[in-house]
């Protein structure tokens, strides 16, 4: 059993930096540009935009929008590069030297949201229950193996997906 440490104090939480664009604002703003940006909203890269608040790899964790309790869905996920994220995803920056990036990835994907969710109709990962969520810290070394083993799998798992079909 590995120690475990709250997700506030693995990671910078940078949900403040957020800023959401009606449609019809950033409709107004691509206008004639050249050079766009990747847009993210709630689950996934949805638009584009003129201009961008991240220069980085980050982790997005969905704050609605997502059935968090279908083991199957995908709850976050990475992003790099030059890019604007509105306020229905949380931001997560990991703290190097405690937490590889694509460990915190594949966890929170299977992480067991029951608990913490809340919402009648839409479910909801406010900020105050995902900054409590307990994330496991076995060394770097044994977290990189297991990005290793698992990146092996959802290879051959995504391999098979595509024969079938």
């Amino acid at each position: 059993m590995y120690p475990t440490k709250k997700l506030w104090e693995v990671c910078e939480i940078l949900d403040n930096k957020r800023i959401p664009i009606s449609s019809k604002e950033r409709e107004k703003r691509i206008a004639n540009k050249g050079i766009l940006y990747p847009y993210y909203w709630a689950t996934q890269q949805n638009w584009f935009i003129d201009d961008y608040i991240f220069d980085e790899e980050l982790v997005l964790l969905w704050e609605d929008g997502v059935d968090f309790l279908n083991p199957k869905k995908t709850k976050a996920y990475l992003i790099s590069g030059k890019t604007w994220v509105n306020n229905h995803a949380h931001i997560l920056k990991w703290l190097d030297g405690i937490l590889n990036n694509t460990f915190l990835l594949h966890f929170l994907n299977i992480f067991d949201y029951f608990w913490i969710v809340s919402g009648t109709t839409r479910l909801k990962l406010n900020q105050s229950a995902m900054k409590n969520i307990p994330i496991p810290l076995p060394p770097l070394s044994t977290q990189k193996l297991i990005v290793e083993k698992l990146d092996v799998i959802f290879s051959e798992i995504e391999k098979s997906k595509n024969l079938l079909e």
